[in-house]
Formats: C-alpha cells, sequence, structure tokens
C-alpha cells in the first residue's frame, strides 16, 4: 500500500516488523536472484508495554540477518477504511488526489488526517474497469507506526493492509490457480479474501472471532452455541463467494483455505466443508514456504500476518 523511499538497503530480502499489543511478530522472506521466497526467520518475541515493544525492535535490528533490510508492516484494522468507488477519468499520476474528495463523506475522520493509496480492481462480469480500491488510512497511527520503527533502527519502506498481505499467502496456494477463498480468524473477527491468479477480487470482515468461538467450543467437537455461531461464519462466507461468481463473472472458487489459529477450534474445517460445498482445509505454512526450521502450529499462527506482509514482491 503505502511506501517510504529508503536509499541503499539489500533488494533480496523483506522483513516484516508487527508490533501488537502483547509482543512483536517478525518475518524475514529472502528471495535469492528475485526467486521462489524462503522464510529466513520467523519469531515472535513477546513484550509488555510501548517501551518494552521498542526494545525487541532494536533487538531485532541489531541482527545480522536483519541489517539493511528493507521492512514492512500492517495497518491495524480499526486504523483504515476500504472502500470500493468510482474510478475518476483521470492520470494515473492524478489518481490518489482525486479520489480524496471521492472518498471524504464515506469516512468517519477528516480527509485532511487521512493517508490515501489506489490499488486496481478486477473487471466487472461486463469486462468494465470503472472502478478502483481506495484505501484511507488514519495518518496518525501510520506516522506513529514508521516513527517506532524508525526509531528502532528498522527502514520502513512499505505498510500494507491485511487484505493485500493475505493475497501474498493467496498467490502462493495451489487452488489461487482458479480462485482461492482465505480465511483469517483473530481473537476479534474474522478476514475473507477471495483471490485468482494473485489479484485481490473481494475482501469481507465479520464476526464472531476467534474467542466467541473457542470459549463455546468443547474438545470433542462442535458445541451447539459454536455451530450456532460458526453459521455467522458461513453466511458471510456465502454471501462473498455469490458476490464473487456474480459480479466478477468467475467460477466457483477451487476451494477455502483457513489461516493458522491462535487456538484451535475442533471440527471447524469440517462443519464449513458440509455447509459451503467446498473443499475446506487448515494452512500448513511449512508446506507453502522453504524455512530455515520447521514453524510450530502456535508459531505459524501469531507470525501469519507477518508472513503474510514480508512475501509482497515487487519484481523489478
Amino acid at each position: 500500500m503505502l511506501s517510504f523511499l529508503k536509499p541503499r538497503l539489500r533488494d533480496d530480502g523483506l522483513l516484516a516488523v508487527c508490533p501488537d499489543g502483547s509482543g512483536v511478530a517478525a518475518a524475514l522472506i529472502t528471495r535469492e536472484g528475485g526467486g521462489e521466497p524462503t522464510l529466513a526467520l520467523c519469531e515472535r518475541l513477546p513484550a509488555t508495554g510501548e517501551d518494552d515493544i521498542a526494545a525487541r525492535c532494536r533487538e531485532l535490528a541489531a541482527r545480522r540477518d536483519c541489517q539493511r533490510v528493507p521492512v514492512t508492516s500492517i495497518v491495524q484494522a480499526r486504523d483504515y477504511t476500504l472502500l470500493t468507488v468510482e474510478s475518476p477519468n483521470v492520470p494515473a499520476e492524478e489518481l490518489r488526489a482525486a479520489v480524496r474528495w471521492r472518498i471524504k463523506d464515506l469516512i468517519d475522520f477528516p480527509i485532511d488526517e487521512a493517508v490515501v493509496d489506489v490499488f486496481a480492481m478486477p473487471p466487472d462480469k461486463g469486462g468494465r474497469e470503472d472502478n478502483v480500491y481506495v484505501v484511507a488510512a488514519r495518518a496518525a497511527p501510520v506516522h506513529s507506526r514508521a516513527s517506532e520503527l524508525e526509531g528502532a533502527g528498522l527502514p520502513l519502506r512499505y505498510l500494507d493492509i491485511p487484505e493485500l498481505a493475505m493475497r501474498n499467502v493467496a498467490a502462493l496456494l495451489p487452488e489461487d490457480v482458479g480462485g482461492t477463498a482465505l480465511l483469517h480468524l483473530d481473537a476479534g473477527g474474522g478476514l475473507l479474501t477471495l483471490t485468482r491468479q494473485g489479484s485481490l477480487f473481494l475482501s469481507r470482515r465479520f464476526a464472531p472471532g476467534l474467542d466467541a468461538l473457542v470459549h463455546a467450543g468443547t474438545a470433542d467437537g462442535l458445541a451447539d452455541i459454536t455451530q450456532g455461531r460458526l453459521d455467522a461464519v458461513v453466511i458471510e462466507v456465502q454471501r462473498s463467494l455469490d458476490y464473487y461468481e456474480s459480479y466478477f463473472a468467475q467460477p466457483p472458487v477451487a476451494g477455502l483455505v483457513v489461516a493458522p489459529l491462535t487456538q484451535p477450534v475442533p471440527g471447524l474445517t469440517d462443519y464449513l466443508a458440509s455447509q459451503l460445498g467446498l473443499a475446506v482445509r487448515q494452512l500448513d505454512m511449512n508446506e507453502l514456504i522453504d524455512g530455515a526450521s520447521a514453524l510450530t502450529p502456535e508459531l505459524q499462527a501469531y507470525c501469519f500476518p507477518a508472513i503474510a506482509a514480508a512475501l509482497r514482491h515487487d519484481p523489478q
């Protein structure tokens, strides 16, 4: 999404650093000769409070394998809005400025306090490319994240949204050739992306999140209350699939892939498959990306956003 130009950095890797309230998730993806990705580093550094998080970031910056590597991070969901708007009939270099005025009444904060970026939306069923996706992020947290990482000695180059980070993962899935749905559940909600051949067609955020599903579950499978809450997830996924097929005139997706979970939900994939009539599987990052060592399920789950962000690839 957003780019920060930094000189004299290595071009064979990308380090994602994603601080949150409980620590810092970090992932380093390298590409020898610009080729296939390798997960050279994947760590979760527990931390409490801003000072502790800053210290963990400084530790990362001091590591030899992280020095002079461009850095990316992810905007938190509460700090941005993703919109679809009609593309203004202006030259490409004027597009960002033009869409600012189209979205000023569509966001819940002043447009003067927004950082805006634009990316392409695939053609609709008529082949028309009339719309674009617009990201409107709150400037204060964007600049705060940049300052936080810069202050730790981490040269921020990109700041992406979760939807585009998940697209990076989906592009590596075998299902993405014919189209795939990727579902990420965090504590408070879910994010679904629909992609095909590396292009993001559609995304949807929804509740319930993982906390609601886990706290209502049992060790033996789905409790009645969990099933009821999962039905809400099924409805959101089905609506998205229907829109993907009708608006974009796409064939049904090849399957639904569930990103690694910080807490297991017994029976989750089987129930989703039975209700959606789709092949549903749990993603194992060890099978997707070569790495220096195998990742535990817990580490995969906590570092999934960082790995997804680090997979960004902009071949020259």
